[in-house]
């Protein structure tokens, strides 16, 4: 019992340290994902007043065309437009660079400021110092997507909007969880490097190539991006089971690869 409490207490240092290094990466996030939220909420209302104001004679010319017929019927939809903007827009973009940064900043940063083998003097084992690492930026995600969807529900409630909160909140874990997939592989990137910048230009790179396969309808599902939009649960209406179930797969084996190399580098 006395070894499980030390070893608690240990961790619990080891993730309080990890938190305070990323507390402005945390701030940033925090107050870009709020102003992101409030001037989505906000352009809904001006969007359709132009859209409405559009003479009968244009909507039917628009009509003709997939993409004015798909952003019209966004635009008649708050709910749909809520998911198109957060999960499908600003979550897949805005999370999706703030996954590399925390990679980066978390290894090939330690490691070029040559904190990392300080860190690992500490009475720890890799595996604990990297879980440390991991659960940092599960939580510091997690606060960041969890403000952005409060933000949203706020101005929502204020301006007297109506969302399917249910649909939303199971599209949001969705993409959390493919986000954690990205950001695993990130950290794998960021462990192999020894500057965060060229860490963080080639997760970016490995996330283009991973995001290819989504342009082609035969193998889009393929596509970690894809899959973090929801799309097929929100739109398809396909239970989200399949897919988050495949997340976590990923997740874990990512997350042992990722141990694994950790506690195998000479830093």
């Amino acid at each position: 019992m006395i070894t499980l409490g030390v070893m608690t207490v240990v961790f619990r240092n080891l993730l309080a340290k990890e938190l305070r290094q990323l507390r402005w990466i945390a701030i940033i996030g925090l107050l870009l994902s709020a102003g992101l939220a409030v001037v989505m909420v906000a352009a809904f209302r001006y969007v359709t007043q132009i859209v409405d104001e559009l003479p009968p004679e244009l909507f039917e010319i628009l009509a003709r065309y997939d993409a004015a017929r798909e952003f019209m019927t966004i635009f008649g939809n708050y709910s749909l437009y809520v998911w198109s903007q957060w999960n499908a827009k600003n979550l897949y973009q805005f999370g999706s660079m703030m996954v590399i940064i925390i990679a980066a900043v978390q290894f090939a940063g330690e490691v070029s400021k040559k904190t990392m083998g300080f860190y690992l003097t500490r009475p720890i084992t890799r595996n604990q110092g990297f879980l440390a690492k991991c659960a940092a930026a599960a939580l510091l995600l997690l606060v960041v997507v969890c403000g952005g969807i409060f933000f949203i529900w706020l101005i929502s409630h204020f301006l007297g909007y109506s969302v399917e909160w249910g649909r939303l909140v199971v599209a949001t874990v969705v993409t959390f969880t493919w986000l954690m997939v990205f950001y695993l592989l990130s950290a794998i990137i960021s462990i192999l490097s020894r500057e965060p910048v060229p860490a963080g230009v080639i997760a970016g790179i490995s996330g283009m190539a991973l995001s290819l396969p989504g342009l082609f309808a035969p193998i889009r599902q393929f596509s970690i991006f894809y899959q973090m939009r929801a799309i097929e649960y929100f739109i398809g209406g396909q239970p989200p089971l399949l897919s988050l179930a495949a997340s976590l797969v990923i997740i874990g084996l990512l997350f042992f690869i990722g141990m694994h190399l950790f506690r195998k580098r000479d830093f």
